[in-house]
């Protein structure tokens, strides 16, 4: 049995908004990066140290690509109040990560391709944001510098990305 998934017409509307906010992203200057960074910084800055910390792990290239895509994630979650009232803490995100680790290790461990699709459906389908999170996946696999990008570096990036997607929708 098929895994269901309900895509919504907020969902196709998100992902119509998304798609700008990609091409947005791929024209941006130096003033845009700064100017969004100061903001991240002001109001979810444990979000901008997490970004700043993959420098240590990832090339110059890598890093401009994910830059971009937490950028969109910051452009899709900005307007929502709770977001800019409260902060995620380094122990929620922590929680969230976890979450998904073991997630994902169990996935790993399945042998079944139905019980796989049906993990991955039952992972996704409370996710509010599933248009994001498509889009950022689709980046990954799209951009050339994101899909040779190693395994062993571009795992644990998706897995932060999924996690502060996580932890904004619960602000």
């Amino acid at each position: 049995m098929k895994p269901k998934l309900k895509i919504t017409t907020r969902d196709k509307e998100e992902t119509n908004n998304l798609a700008g906010l990609l091409k947005k992203m791929d024209q941006i200057d130096y003033e845009y990066a700064d100017a969004i960074t100061d903001e991240i910084y002001k109001i979810q800055p444990f979000f901008l140290s997490v970004l700043l910390g993959y420098s240590y792990d990832v090339t110059r290239e890598e890093l401009d690509e994910i830059m971009k895509i937490y950028f969109v994630i910051w452009e899709y979650f900005r307007s929502n109040p709770n977001v800019r009232k409260q902060k995620v803490t380094e122990e929620q995100f922590n929680k969230i990560q976890k979450k998904n680790i073991w997630m994902l290790k169990y996935f790993e461990g399945e042998s079944d391709e139905n019980k796989k699709l049906n993990i991955y459906a039952d992972n996704i389908r409370n996710l509010r944001s599933k248009s994001l999170l498509t889009s950022v996946l689709f980046r990954f696999d799209n951009r050339p510098i994101l899909s040779k990008m190693r395994s062993d570096h571009k795992g644990p990036v998706l897995i932060g990305i999924k996690s502060f997607i996580e932890c904004f929708e619960s602000l």
